[in-house]
Order: C-alpha cells, then sequence, then structure tokens
C-alpha cells in the first residue's frame, strides 16, 4: 500500500510493515466520536432510524414474532456468509439443522450453521451479561472462536492474528489496503471497545452519537483493524444486529442488501479505510437499515396472510391437535422432520407423522426432489419461497451514490 494512496489526515496512522520494510500499514486511528454533518447524511440516518421503530412495533404485535425472527436469523447466517464466498443456501442449511447430517449437502453448509451458532451465542449474552455492558472484545473473541470452529488444527480461534496480513492482492505490494501490524491489533481493539462498543456521551463533547452512526462505525473500525487471520467480515457483520440487540431493538438482519450490493459495500469500506471518508458507508447501511427493515415488516404481514390461509384449510382439525399447531412452528423451521415436529411440539412420534401427513396432503408440505438424498425432511415451500424473494426495486437503488 503506497503511502500517497492514503489521506493526508490518516498518515500519521501508516507504518512500515516488519517484515516488509518497504510497505505501509495502516494502525486503525481511533473510532470517530462525530461524524461530519450534512443534510443528506441526517436524512439518511433519520430515515433509518425511522425503519427501525416501525420495524420494532409490527413485530411486537406479531404472534410467534420469535419465530419469525428465528428464520431470519438463518438466511442472514446464509447472505452473511456468501458475500465471503460460501454456496449453501437456506433450504440446505435447514436440512442440515433438521437431519444434523450432510448427506448431500455441500460442505459449506457446516460453515455457515457455525453463524448461526455464532450469532445465538451474542444474543444470548446480551439477554445475560446486561445489553450494552456485554458488548466486548472478549465476546467477539468468543464469537469468532464459534464461527471458525471447522478450521484446520492450530488456527488460532478467538484469538489476534501473529502475522501481517492484507486485502485485494496476491502479493502486499499490490493490496488494496494493508491493515494495522499485528502487534498494534490489541490496542487498536481496546480502544474500539472504550470508544464505540462501549459508547457513552461525554460532557466535554458537543452532540451525541445515535444508534446508526455507531454501527456504522463499530462495523467499520473492525474491519480496518482486521484482528484475525480469517472471518472478519462475518464477525463483523455480527456486531450490527448484536448492537441493535443491545439497545432493545430487534435483531435486524442487513446481510442482504450488502450482498445484493456486495461492490458498493467494499468500496464504501475501503473509502473509510484509506480516504476517512464516512459519508458513502454510513449512507449505504442507512439505506441497507431500511430495505431490510422494510423486507422483515413485508415478510411478517405475508406470513400473518399465509397462517390465516392455514388455519382455514385445518378448520376441520381440533384447535389443540398437532396438525393445528403445526403450521405456526413451520414459520420457525420451513424444513423440518419427523423427530424435530415431535420434539417441538411436544407429541410422539405417530402424531407427529400424522401432523405432517395432513399437510402434505393439503399441500402446506411438501417432499422435496433431494429427500433420498438428505433424508426424511418436508419443506413449507411457501415460506421458503417468500424467504427467497429479494425485495422489490425502490425508486432510488441502494447502490446509488
Amino acid at each position: 500500500m503506497r503511502k500517497d494512496q492514503i489521506a493526508p489526515d490518516r498518515q500519521p496512522y501508516l507504518v512500515r510493515c516488519k517484515d516488509y520494510p518497504h510497505v505501509h500499514a495502516l494502525i486503525a486511528p481511533p473510532a470517530p466520536r462525530a461524524l461530519p454533518r450534512a443534510a443528506r447524511f441526517d436524512l439518511a440516518i433519520a430515515t433509518a432510524n425511522h425503519a427501525l421503530g416501525r420495524l420494532e412495533g409490527v413485530l411486537a404485535g406479531m404472534p410467534n414474532a420469535g419465530l419469525l425472527t428465528r428464520t431470519l436469523a438463518r438466511r442472514e447466517a446464509v447472505q452473511s456468509s456468501q458475500i465471503e464466498g460460501t454456496h449453501a443456501d437456506l433450504p440446505q442449511l435447514l436440512t442440515y439443522e433438521a437431519t444434523l447430517g450432510l448427506d448431500g449437502l455441500p460442505a459449506d453448509v457446516k460453515i455457515t450453521e457455525r453463524y448461526v451458532h455464532a450469532l445465538q451465542h451474542g444474543l444470548d449474552a446480551i439477554a445475560e451479561r446486561g445489553g450494552r455492558n456485554a458488548l466486548t472484545i472478549g465476546l467477539i473473541d468468543e464469537l469468532h472462536a464459534i464461527l471458525m470452529q471447522d478450521a484446520p488444527t492450530g488456527f488460532p480461534r478467538g484469538r489476534y492474528r501473529t502475522k501481517q496480513v492484507w486485502i485485494g492482492a496476491g502479493r502486499i505490494e499490490d493490496a488494496a489496503f494493508v491493515p494495522s501490524p499485528p502487534e498494534r491489533v490489541a490496542a487498536c481493539m481496546a480502544e474500539m471497545e472504550r470508544s464505540i462498543l462501549q459508547y457513552a456521551p461525554r460532557e466535554d463533547e458537543y452532540g451525541v452519537l445515535t444508534l446508526v452512526p455507531q454501527l456504522a462505525i463499530a462495523h467499520a473500525q473492525f474491519e480496518t483493524i482486521h484482528p484475525y487471520m480469517d472471518g472478519n467480515g462475518r464477525v463483523g457483520r455480527l456486531l450490527l444486529p448484536l448492537m441493535l440487540a443491545a439497545h432493545g431493538l430487534p435483531p435486524l438482519y442487513v446481510s442482504g442488501p450488502l450482498l445484493r450490493h456486495r461492490n458498493t459495500y467494499y468500496r464504501a469500506l475501503a473509502d473509510v479505510q484509506i480516504r476517512g471518508d464516512w459519508e458513502p458507508w454510513v449512507s449505504l447501511l442507512a439505506r441497507a437499515i431500511v430495505e431490510a427493515s422494510d423486507d422483515c415488516i413485508s415478510i411478517a404481514n405475508d406470513l400473518s396472510t399465509l397462517q390465516a390461509e392455514w388455519k382455514t384449510l385445518l378448520g376441520k382439525f381440533r384447535s389443540d391437535s398437532a396438525t393445528r399447531r403445526l403450521p405456526a412452528f413451520l414459520i420457525g423451521h420451513p424444513v423440518v422432520s419427523v423427530k424435530q415436529v415431535a420434539e417441538g411440539l411436544a407429541v410422539s412420534i405417530p402424531a407427529a407423522t400424522g401432523a405432517i401427513n395432513n399437510l402434505v396432503g393439503l399441500g402446506i408440505l411438501r417432499v422435496p426432489a433431494a429427500e433420498k438424498k438428505w433424508g426424511r425432511v418436508f419443506h413449507a415451500t411457501a415460506i421458503l419461497e417468500r424467504l427467497a424473494q429479494a425485495p422489490a426495486q425502490r425508486k432510488r437503488s441502494l447502490s446509488k451514490r
């Protein structure tokens, strides 16, 4: 990374790499305590805050909201992992969870499932440790260790890298970005924890960072530090729903919009890292929050309508029967096995089998074409098809700068 590539106000943070003395690395500057003020900036942030408020209201009034967010968390795991180049899709992840077997499934599905576990670990930590206080570098190390369970023996799981890394080229001399030398990572992460993970307004500061800018700063700061040998992108995206949850908001998932506009996402982060220009990234994230919130609300409404239709179809069955209770369970488990239904509804295997057969007979559940490879699983096709739909194109594209 050449010195003349870096904005003048970031050049004081350049140091020569120990093993590559002809190359400069960038020690992540302290996380900003304020962002530039501009009408476009402020409007994007206000619109994102409004979207989060609407989403909170919709989910608060939705029965089975926890089941919906369970499924959306799995879609997030798929999409965040796909940003990094994995190929497992949502039905494959759900099939793996239902069968606990890889027969006929891509190996990437295990990588994706680790994301689910890491996300749940983070959400549990926030619930148990007291909201924002749980957002520590220790928790981030725990998330990384869970994500990288399947890494080769000797890989530093949950530990900072001990080697210089670079981004965007085969040779460090041609890299688009060279992050902090390994010996500076711990101090950068400690500063990030103090400044943004544990953010609190100071009496000597003018203005307060609202939540959306905090999200933007935390993610970009983490990616600039790049503390681990691998898994940095996924860990950095995990911070976004966890920070929302720590504020008592629904853990909104934005990897879908970021995946659909991956190149814009990478460019916006580079603008922060190389030029210290926060506007493209904050604006992009704000628009991604709006898109993800609107998508979640639309899905919630559509699935509520679907549940009402299924309730009519199942009117002849007793209200307390496994058959009548199964459709609600499907919101959180759109791919199911007999054993999973039996455990989820606390009924016998014969009762679960009967309920599944009843829903198959009505077309609510279907046996997928690959069933012989994956084991006996059933798809709630209408739910899976709805989850696979991309949000309608907006008048103002997310990637428009």
